[in-house]
């Protein structure tokens, strides 16, 4: 039995059904084992099979989930939240020698993609659009920055702590300035682009661009699938010049369809929040990437569906106790 542990579950129902479905069109006999710290998330109650595992700070994280995936006979995971990606990444020999893939990024490009100053000085040093973006000591020593202009935390995911800068005063007012970073603002839509870097060949096979219609606690409620001419090959360039991405990577941005001028943002090097459409749209990177590394023939394609709108809403799951 070949099974796939979804790690730090947490809320990723959609997701872990999606990986489900993946084992079954490959042909595995498998199913998806969910992993968290927290014994009420509502994907681990939701799971077939469940490992309780302690919190990514804890030191021994990796060893608990080495010892999980020889019980349950693990042959893959999948990681979902930032925290673990540099521990999994350094970590990924380990799994190997175990026989178990782990679906993460080397830790070149987890670095690059986990501080948000990283990430913006790569872009620079690389040629690709991107902001302004200097220190918060830098903005107000400079008479003329640009208000209003956005603040957000160096290391940090989910919007938690970002904000729009109105005046120099509020800018002076932000708690732990040494920690963020000031950038101007973006003009046009939010775009979150999905790729998929397949490791049997290191290319990236597809990408699918997916704009943000409505967010809500720093994930997408609403999307779109669109195709601005253009977007698809320059993400394409920046998941190739990225010197060890693997699996999945989103890509965000802000797209202004009057100019069609395109600002890179920030690169997340794991399967985005929003990624149920670009799967209902019919880039299965899941599926892909089982049959890249078992070997099987692949069905990559590049013909998703433009258009294909995601309204999410709430559900529940019930326990007794």
């Amino acid at each position: 039995m070949s099974n796939l542990l979804l790690s730090c579950a947490g809320r990723r129902v959609e997701l872990m059904a999606i990986l489900e479905t993946a084992l079954l069109e490959t042909g595995q006999d498998g199913m998806v084992v969910a992993a968290d710290a927290q014994p009420f998330a509502p994907a681990f109650i939701s799971a077939s099979a469940r490992a309780l595992v302690p919190r990514v700070s804890d030191p021994t994280f990796v060893d608990r989930m080495l010892d999980v995936c020889a019980k349950q006979d693990v042959r893959w995971v999948i990681p979902t939240i930032d925290t673990e990606l540099p521990i999994l990444s350094l970590a990924r020999a380990r799994f190997e020698a175990a026989g178990v893939d782990v679906m993460v990024s080397g830790p070149k490009t987890i670095a690059i993609a986990a501080d948000k100053r990283a990430t913006h000085a790569w872009f620079v040093e690389n040629g690709f659009p991107t902001f302004c973006q200097v220190s918060v000591a830098q903005a107000l020593a400079d008479p003329d920055w640009i208000y209003p202009c956005f603040a957000k935390p160096a290391c940090g995911s989910r919007s938690i702590g970002a904000k729009r800068i109105l005046s120099r005063q509020m800018l002076m007012e932000l708690p732990e300035p040494e920690n963020m970073v000031v950038e101007t603002l973006g003009h046009g839509v939010e775009v979150t682009v999905d790729c998929y870097i397949s490791p049997r060949t290191g290319k990236c096979a597809c990408v699918v661009p997916r704009q943000r219609l409505e967010v809500r606690d720093g994930e997408v409620s609403k999307g779109k699938t669109i195709d601005p001419p253009g977007m698809v090959d320059l993400v394409r360039r920046v998941a190739e010049a990225l010197p060890d991405a693997r699996g999945v990577i989103c890509v965000q941005m802000f797209y202004d369809r009057t100019t069609e001028e395109m600002c890179l943002m920030e690169i997340n090097p794991r399967f985005g929040g929003g990624y149920p459409l670009t799967e209902k749209a019919g880039a299965t990177f899941a599926k892909w990437y089982l049959e890249d590394t078992l070997g099987l023939p692949s069905t990559i394609h590049e013909n998703w569906t433009r258009g294909l709108v995601m309204l999410r809403y709430d559900s529940a799951v019930y326990i007794r106790g």
